[in-house]
């Protein structure tokens, strides 16, 4: 179908639109918010449509908007009360002459999560003026709290909003075409004026609309039926019920855009599973026509199902309580409506109950996507590359919403470790840097008194601060510096920056000079068996890391005094981590509580140790012992050596592809990505725990850039990609490959022919190249170049 468009706010627009604006909500802005819907309606009258109608509007925690019956968009985008985010949208295409109305549904957890804090009030604001005509939000709106909702069903999730469960036989599910009736709706307007506390001060969301498109799935796979379990009617988690119920299906392929469902009888369900055949990320609607009215339509939504038997793999006693589902009671004739929250899952299973006539039901997916312009590329002669590359890629765009999300599935959480993974995607498809500015700054407005920020933020998740995951946000804010050219995002946070310096400083062990576990947080480090009490080498080897890139920072800003401070922190920390390292030339997992030296020496400490330049002296000992011997799966060398997992092996993987070991990096990736590409996502693991851990991960997602740098041979040497080294690794037939940077597209290409390889390089006017391709020595090239190496 075609997108829904709302255009990109405009950045420019003064804070005061909304000078005349109130918030408001029905009855009160604070009063009974647990899982609280609202709706609103306005009236107004256009002589002649404007040539621009910019809409300004936002609420506290989320709307959707309609105009004339048609659906816009939904916002804001995640943010803080006290400098709130709204949207500014050019609505002309939805007005017409004469009579319009705007309607609005608005909703307010009442609850904290992994996205949101509540300040325990709710409102609405909007403003526009439009050739004289004022609309701005105030006690003439029609307003209510919206009815037929069970307010008390389960969150989805430990991380996310709750269950929507509605009954559409209490209110008209038009209630936002033109001509409904609104003259009942009585609720008393409570009203704020527009910068009253908590939202002290607004802000442009700074971020594109989200890409809003409906879709419906093509195929189902399958059917079942049965007795409902006891207390169905009145259940407060559906996704509980199914399980209750069994999840058993019988195979059966036919189409699912538009799915007939024969009666079930009083007390039993008629159970159909959807494939959307990958992982796809929205609001799910339904269209039900033939109904009698009371029937109840529920949905579960799943990640993976049993290849053999399809049942779909949910457990509901998992760390997270995941319980992704929805429930719809019909009315009599015909039954639309859109569910609110927008759930990341592969597979839709839809229980029809008390049903006595043939039922049509179309499933459609209303998509929340942040708009990736991708114009990079990969391709390549090898099918099985080029299908991990794709299947990286649409894991990073379901992985970008309002956010970098680390899952859109089980939390939708804006995990900075992730996040910083999800940049250099994003860097390589589109080389948009909103969604990484943006959160940058949101992890920097939350923090502990003593300075540490929050692994993902905004969120109520206190059990949530991660100390490496600090040190790898300060690695962020160079990360856009190298992107950009600009360091903008450290000065803007160099406050925040000094905080986490002064928590390390203070953390340090005054016998050894290294940074001591701290058990009031959670030292991630990787999901593996890492030490992490008393001195961790990993968790100071991070903190050299980022000392080494704070000097590279100040010295751009042109600060002596902080060069020279922090270069000699890290001189100090260097001779420190020297004495972790052994005979062997490797470098052991830290100091135990007790001052000794632990045995193990992982994968993760030889590879920062090089990332950190420690001694290059003994760079070859830790691959030829460690690095190398795990790479190409020589395992019984490893015995108690800890591995990276899916996530944390990028690191690995950047250290051996400088360092000459394409080939073994490019056969790890076809190994273990390989199984992914059939499901359509990166998982959050090698081998993630169905049903618990997510198959649909940015985290992982990363072989996307290294198969383009490795087989492109095109690796950025300056900050804004003002320089690179181009070497390309001829592995296969062919490659090209397509990068965006700030200069414009850098494309590489390269083709076998039998006695020879044609080379192209295409810059950008404001990029040089240092070429080392492998028998033809060194040069610098600019502009479009081609080279033929005899073979």
């Amino acid at each position: 179908m075609d997108p829904i468009k709302p255009p990109a706010p405009n950045p420019n627009q003064e804070e005061n639109i909304f000078d005349h604006s109130k918030w408001i909500w029905p009855e009160e802005l604070h009063w009974d918010l647990h899982n609280c819907y609202a709706q609103f309606r306005k009236t107004f009258v256009l002589d002649k449509i404007p040539e621009q109608a910019l809409l300004a509007i936002t609420a506290d925690q989320s709307y959707q908007l309609y105009l004339n019956g048609r659906y816009v968009c939904r916002g804001p985008a995640r943010g803080y009360q006290s400098h709130w985010p709204y949207d500014q949208i050019d609505v002309r295409e939805y007005l017409q002459g004469g009579r319009n109305v705007l309607a609005i549904r608005a909703y307010n957890p009442g609850f904290s999560n992994f996205q949101y804090l509540t300040q325990g009030y709710a409102g609405l604001l909007v403003a526009a003026e439009w050739d004289g005509l004022v609309i701005v939000t105030d006690e003439t709106w029609k307003c209510r709290r919206q009815t037929g909702l069970n307010r008390d069903a389960v969150p989805t999730s430990m991380q996310l909003f709750g269950q929507e469960h509605i009954d559409l036989r209490i209110e008209d599910p038009r209630w936002f075409e033109v001509d409904c009736d609104d003259s009942d709706w009585t609720s008393r307007v409570a009203t704020a004026p527009w910068n009253a506390m908590p939202w002290h001060r607004l802000e442009p969301r700074g971020i594109p609309m989200l890409e809003e498109i409906e879709i419906s799935p093509t195929i189902a796979l399958g059917t079942s039926e049965g007795v409902s379990a006891a207390g169905y009617q009145n259940a407060r988690d559906v996704s509980r019920l199914f399980f209750d119920e069994g999840l058993e299906i019988s195979r059966q392929s036919f189409s699912a855009r538009e799915v007939v469902v024969l009666p079930s009888a009083a007390g039993a369900f008629r159970r159909i599973l959807i494939d959307f055949e990958r992982t796809v990320v929205g609001s799910l609607g339904l269209d039900i026509s033939g109904a009698r009215g009371g029937e109840i339509i529920d949905s579960l939504h799943v990640e993976t199902v049993d290849p053999e038997t399809l049942a779909p793999l949910y457990q509901p006693a998992t760390t997270c309580h995941m319980a992704f589902s929805h429930r719809m009671i019909c009315r009599e004739g015909l039954n639309q409506h859109f569910f609110y929250h927008s759930f990341g899952f592969r597979y839709l299973v839809i229980s029809v109950r008390d049903s006595m006539t043939t039922l049509t039901i179309r499933p459609t997916l209303r998509t929340t996507y942040y708009p990736l312009q991708i114009s990079g590329k990969f391709e390549s002669s090898d099918a099985e590359l080029e299908a991990i590359w794709q299947t990286c890629t649409w894991t990073q765009r379901v992985c970008s919403m309002d956010a970098f999300v680390d899952t859109p599935w089980r939390e939708q959480a804006q995990w900075w470790g992730d996040a910083r993974v999800q940049a250099w995607n994003t860097f390589h498809l589109s080389g948009d840097n909103r969604l990484f500015r943006r959160g940058i700054a949101q992890i920097a407005g939350q923090t502990t008194p003593e300075g540490m920020t929050y692994g993902h933020a905004p969120t109520m998740a206190h059990g949530c601060i991660l100390p490496d995951f600090s040190l790898v946000w300060i690695l962020t804010l160079w990360d856009d510096y190298w992107q950009t050219g600009s360091t903008e995002a450290f000065r803007a946070h160099e406050d925040v920056v000094r905080g986490i310096l002064d928590y390390f400083r203070h953390s340090l062990n005054p016998q050894n000079r290294l940074a001591r576990f701290d058990s009031r947080y959670w030292l991630f480090l990787d999901w593996t068996e890492l030490q992490r009490k008393g001195c961790p080498t990993v968790l100071n080897l991070w903190l050299l890391v980022v000392l080494d890139k704070l000097v590279l920072l100040y010295a751009v800003e042109e600060k002596p005094e902080k060069v020279e401070e922090l270069t000699e922190w890290a001189a100090e920390l260097r001779g420190a981590l020297g004495a972790l390292i052994d005979d062997r030339g490797l470098i052991h997992d830290g100091f135990a509580d007790d001052g000794s030296l632990v045995p193990e020496t992982s994968i993760h400490s030889q590879t920062l140790a090089i990332v950190a330049c420690l001694d290059s002296s003994l760079e070859h000992r830790m691959l030829d012992q460690i690095l190398l011997p795990f790479i190409r799966g020589e395992e019984p060398q490893l015995a108690g050596v800890a591995r990276p997992s899916a996530y944390w092996i990028t690191y690995l993987f950047a250290v051996l592809q400088e360092r000459g070991f394409q080939s073994e990096v490019l056969s790890c990736i076809r190994q273990n990505w390989m199984p992914m590409v059939q499901h359509g996502t990166t998982w959050e693991n090698f081998r993630p725990k169905v049903g618990e851990e997510s198959f649909s991960h940015a985290w992982s997602a990363h072989p996307l850039y290294h198969l383009m740098q490795i087989l492109g041979g095109v690796t950025q040497t300056a900050p804004a990609w003002k320089s690179i080294r181009f070497s390309p690794f001829f592995y296969g037939d062919s490659a090209d490959v397509t990068i965006p940077t700030p200069q414009g597209l850098i494309r590489s290409h390269w083709r076998r022919f039998e006695s020879r390889i044609e080379i192209g390089l295409e810059l950008p006017k404001d990029t040089s190249a240092l070429v080392m391709i492998p028998g033809m020595g060194e040069e610098i090239a600019i502009g479009s170049t081609t080279w033929r190496l005899s073979v």
